[in-house]
């Protein structure tokens, strides 16, 4: 009987860990194609957390303590977003009073960090066969629903910009991830390398030209921070991928198609046409910067962007056409517009502070910290280039997906420090 109750209470005591493990390996394997895959993740992570707290209530205040004068700069960060935009929505009559959940679990960020810095760094790295899982999974959705044009709808995203975006990221984590490999042998590392193709692959079949301008500069940090690999196999690496790349841009059709058509849009506009793919988009990051300066400390609301899109036109400023668009195709302006200074401000806290952590870490010696960092940089840069042309956080997935990937590789970064005896226990 008594071992009997002894295997019951060790089954209790590793069920958070067991709980966050499940959470963050779903979250990149299944968002891609099932609908509340992200959500279930993060929920996994809050039971974790809170289950973690519960089992050991003595200790919970000092690990609470410790781990907010480790990162509370953070998780402040993390949670600027949602207090803007009840800030913006106090100050806009029109806006809604409530703030969305998906932006208000940013406040619980600290929360989900809390439930990752109790796993071990092996078990962290189980975010990197998630990662694997969800590349392969978006090249047969790319190829399903893609070769032949570009629907409404892919897998379990109504766009298929964040789709080929998201896609690229868990490519090249996949790839990156190589890194953490110590004794795993060629299979597991060509399975990485095979799934950072296809991530890359997806993206070409997504048409999204904001990712693909993304693909050379993410390649080069990926690159870059390899220290471990000598500086010629490095630069020949980098000589490989853009030549591929070249190879691509001259000989697919698609591709010459795309960019042809943007510089057609370019000059379309120049000469007075503004309702093309690009023109329109010129059109609303005019409306949106018009929104900011007009309203330049808490914009003009949470939802009022449409509306104010109508008001623009009626001032005959943008065309009918342009009235039609939920967002501004661009992360910062959206925000700027809809949130003001507030938003931008908090925008630049949500990418830039986590990517101070990553790129301290991509410079150390430790070639898993380099390896870890590198990924973080890769998420945070992508991210802001992603946000020049589209906006990627109005999707509900996608807000889960950043912010429970900052917290998956800061927890690895900070559990790594602590085997090397430079970090404090959490």
């Amino acid at each position: 009987m008594s071992g009997l109750m002894q295997r019951g209470r060790t089954l209790i005591s590793s069920a958070p860990a067991a709980l966050a493990v499940f959470g963050i390996a779903i979250l990149p394997a299944f968002m891609l194609s099932v609908r509340g895959a992200a959500f279930l993740s993060f929920l996994l992570l809050l039971v974790s957390a809170i289950w973690s707290m519960l089992a050991a209530p003595a200790e919970v205040m000092n690990r609470l303590r410790a781990m907010w004068r480790e990162y509370r700069w953070l998780i402040l960060a993390m949670a600027a977003m949602p207090t803007a935009m009840l800030i913006s929505a106090l100050l806009n009559p029109a806006a809604p009073r409530n703030v969305p959940f998906a932006y208000g679990r940013l406040w619980l960020f600290g929360l989900a960090l809390f439930a990752l810095l109790q796993l071990r760094p092996k078990q962290l790295e189980s975010v990197q066969w998630g990662c694997v899982a969800g590349a392969l999974a978006s090249v047969v959705w790319a190829y399903l629903e893609l070769r032949i044009g570009r629907p409404d709808k892919i897998g379990a995203f109504a766009n298929t910009i964040p789709f080929g975006n998201l896609s690229l990221l868990m490519g090249l984590f996949s790839l990156i991830s190589i890194g953490w490999s110590n004794r795993d042998g060629w299979p597991l590392i060509i399975l990485r390398v095979f799934a950072g193709g296809a991530g890359l692959y997806a993206s070409y079949l997504s048409q999204s030209r904001g990712g693909w301008i993304a693909i050379p500069i993410l390649l080069l940090i990926a690159v870059a921070t390899l220290r471990h690999v000598s500086w010629k196999k490095r630069a020949t690496a980098l000589l490989v991928f853009f030549a591929l790349l070249v190879t691509v841009c001259v000989s697919s059709s698609m591709v010459r198609t795309r960019f042809g058509q943007a510089m057609e849009d370019i000059h379309a506009y120049q000469a007075g046409q503004t309702n093309t793919s690009v023109g329109i988009r010129f059109q609303l990051w005019k409306a949106a910067t018009l929104m900011l300066t007009r309203h330049p400390l808490a914009g003009v609301g949470r939802g009022q962007f449409e509306p104010a899109l109508k008001a623009i036109h009626a001032e005959g400023l943008i065309s009918q056409e342009a009235t039609a668009f939920e967002h501004a195709h661009n992360e910062f302006l959206y925000n700027g517009a809809t949130l003001g200074v507030l938003g931008i401000g908090t925008l630049l806290a949500l990418y830039l502070v986590p990517a101070v952590y990553f790129l301290r870490a991509a410079l150390c010696d430790d070639r898993v910290l380099r390896t870890t960092g590198a990924m973080g940089l890769t998420l945070c840069v992508g991210f802001v280039l992603f946000g020049l042309t589209e906006v990627m956080l109005i999707i509900a997935q996608t807000v889960v997906f950043y912010s429970v990937m900052v917290a998956v590789f800061t927890a690895h970064i900070h559990r790594r420090r602590q085997q090397l005896g430079a970090a404090p226990v959490l």
